[in-house]
């Protein structure tokens, strides 16, 4: 069995090799009577062998209208399926062990209306729900694919399949999409790196040279009592003509930080485990907020702050190859983890 397998899923690579999109036709649509299909079938063997042994007119023109209406089925079933086009939908990513959503646009390109269109990955019983597509439109399907291994996952083959119209004969196709599934390291909190910090995270500095940022800073920070000396221009003006009270602005500039997370300062944990902790505070300091850099033996990635700064930073990690650090660029060595040219921006 395991044999048959393997060269049935080599027969299907050839027929539908890997791409960005396939359009379904008559070399890869597949059509096999359903369980009520096999049951009719069995009805008309009955009905003839009965109609033969009885000679009875009435049951051989029952048997021949029946039969007649499966053959025409078949056509409509393929006809439902034909015409199609399944492409892939935009990258997906996610951590190691998540369970995320890949989307897939399915378009209509030769006829009026294609009815309860259904997709699932082959040998998974998770099915997504029928949809109907008119002629020059598509409908998004997103398929739940579990990330397996930090990198490039590629996803399983994909069977599109309809049973219209009366749900005696599966018409199917069996696909393969280039749409990798890019699977960021597991984070993990609470291991401590050696952090070279300065500015904002340097104490001492701060107060040193706070009265500093805040007389020539450029946010406003708070309103203190006039001391002579201080900058007429700084003086709150409005306030003072309702409270005849003498009052300074004043300003802070937003300290500037030099902090680094370093591949180095993770030494003695095994590669994956140094890359998981270094995810885990990639999160924890874009949830404060705080600004920072990513230095990996062939990467270096600026100091930033922010929604996309954290996710070039897990990008990073998740592309990383210990093997290649003489690269400029981080690169995925492997056929299946590596990066389709269609997903490239």
């Amino acid at each position: 069995m395991q044999r048959f397998r393997s060269w049935f899923d080599a027969w299907l690579a050839r027929r539908s090799p890997l791409s960005n999109k396939v359009r379904l036709t008559n070399r890869n649509i597949y059509i096999f009577p359903s369980k009520p299909g096999w049951l009719l079938v069995a009805v008309l063997l009955v009905m003839l062998l009965t109609a033969i042994n009885y000679q009875n007119s009435l049951v051989f023109g029952m048997c021949f209208w029946l039969g007649s209406v499966f053959a025409v089925l078949i056509w409509h079933t393929w006809k439902n399926l034909a015409g199609l086009e399944v492409s892939v939908g935009s990258e997906v990513a996610g951590f190691v062990g998540e369970t995320v959503p890949v989307s897939h646009k399915i378009t209509a390109l030769d006829r009026s209306v294609h009815f309860n269109i259904k997709m699932h990955w082959r040998r998974d019983v998770a099915m997504s729900s029928g949809v109907d597509i008119e002629k020059g439109h598509g409908d998004s399907v997103q398929l739940l694919h579990h990330v397996l291994s930090r990198g490039w996952n590629q996803t399983p083959r994909i069977e599109v399949l309809s049973r219209y119209p009366l749900g005696i004969l599966t018409a199917w196709s069996v696909i393969q999409l280039e749409h990798p599934v890019l699977g960021y390291p597991k984070p993990v909190f609470g291991v401590t790196p050696n952090i070279h910090a300065e500015g904002a995270f340097d104490q001492e500095g701060d107060a040193q040279n706070s009265h500093r940022s805040k007389q020539s800073g450029s946010d406003f920070d708070s309103l203190t009592p006039y001391i002579e000396g201080d900058s007429l221009k700084k003086v709150d003006w409005k306030r003072f003509a309702k409270t005849e009270e003498l009052v300074t602005k004043s300003f802070v500039t937003p300290p500037v930080s030099n902090t680094w997370l370093k591949f180095e300062d993770f030494q003695g944990l095994p590669l994956e485990q140094r890359l998981s902790a270094m995810a885990g505070w990639v999160i924890e300091w874009s949830n404060q907020n705080k600004v920072f850099g990513l230095s990996l033996p062939n990467q270096q990635l600026p100091q930033g702050t922010g929604e996309q700064h954290q996710l070039d930073c897990l990008r990073a990690l998740a592309l990383f190859d210990a093997d290649q650090t003489d690269s400029s660029e981080v690169k995925i060595s492997s056929k299946v983890n590596r990066m389709p040219e269609g997903n490239r921006k």
